[in-house]
């Protein structure tokens, strides 16, 4: 992974609110969306730039509100996202595409291939996070990811005001020490990865940017997954998950349940990998069996 990464950054207006993206891999190529985990910013793309190159796949990874260069949309809604995609894709010259999420970026890329099946080609998901209302998909996470969602339940003003100064301060004035506390809590695998230097500095620059507006963004995801998906999984076609087994920060029970909620989906898992890990020495068969769906 290179040390100097792309800065192929834009702002567009899109339905009248402006929307921050960055654009990897080989211009040209094949498209693909990108859709960054929580909480995260267009530079996560980044992790599929050297991939992308070798495939031939141009990868565009917008910002979803509140982060980075998107601006804010309070009350928006899990399916307005297809919404803002498809009118970006338009305004790209784009018809047909692929769809890449990672974690908390699954819900977004799956209720695009649901209601934007006519334009989705195919669909792959590392780690995704599951429809949190299911019944012990929450329960199974960690403690600072349940203590997070309770507080957003009471209302997002109380994570706004509680939770998420502290985070963004810590984030804003230490992105490193940010991502070295999250490699120690997520395990070996995870830890091994973040101590590499190209990725400690891609997810520090990352998560600045995704607190560079505050904790809006956020604190808006959290608002978001707390609420039943207005979309069906089984007749998404040509969807692809993987996940790592040894994943502590989203729990490979997710995928378990979105494989069943999505019968014919395929489900990779494999042993060793955690959160961080599996998309990062994984990423080049990811992009490739998504191609040969």
């Amino acid at each position: 992974m290179p040390t100097a990464f792309p800065r192929n950054e834009r702002v567009l207006e899109i339905q009248g609110v402006p929307l921050g993206y960055a654009v990897y891999g080989r211009p040209g190529g094949i498209p693909a969306f990108y859709f960054h985990g929580l909480p995260g910013s267009r530079r996560e793309g980044a992790l599929l730039h050297a991939a992308c190159c070798d495939a031939g796949v141009r990868v565009i990874a917008p910002e979803r509100p509140g982060y980075g260069l998107s601006a804010p949309a309070p009350g928006a809604r899990l399916d307005a996202w297809p919404e803002r995609i498809a009118a970006l894709a338009d305004a790209l010259g784009i018809g047909r595409f692929h769809l890449i999420a990672v974690s908390g970026g699954a819900p977004y890329a799956l209720a695009c291939a649901s209601r934007l099946s006519d334009r989705v080609i195919g669909t792959a998901i590392c780690c995704g996070l599951g429809d949190l209302t299911r019944p012990g998909l929450a329960a199974a996470m960690q403690f600072n990811a349940r203590l997070a969602l309770w507080l957003v339940r009471r209302g997002p003003a109380w994570l706004h005001w509680s939770y998420g100064p502290l985070v963004t301060q810590v984030v804003r004035r230490t992105p490193r020490l940010a991502v070295a506390i999250q490699g120690w809590i997520d395990g070996p695998a995870d830890r091994a990865v973040l101590r590499r230097p190209a990725v400690r500095e891609l997810f520090a620059d990352s998560l600045g940017e995704a607190f560079r507006q505050g904790p809006e963004g956020a604190v808006a995801d959290l608002a978001t997954a707390i609420r039943p998906w207005p979309f069906a999984l089984d007749g998404i076609r040509n969807l692809q998950l993987w996940h790592g087994l040894a994943d502590r920060v989203v729990p490979p029970l997710h995928s378990d349940w979105l494989a069943q909620a999505a019968p014919a989906a395929r489900l990779t898992r494999v042993p060793g990998e955690g959160h961080f890990s599996l998309p990062i020495r994984h990423v080049h068969e990811v992009v490739r069996a998504l191609l040969q769906a």
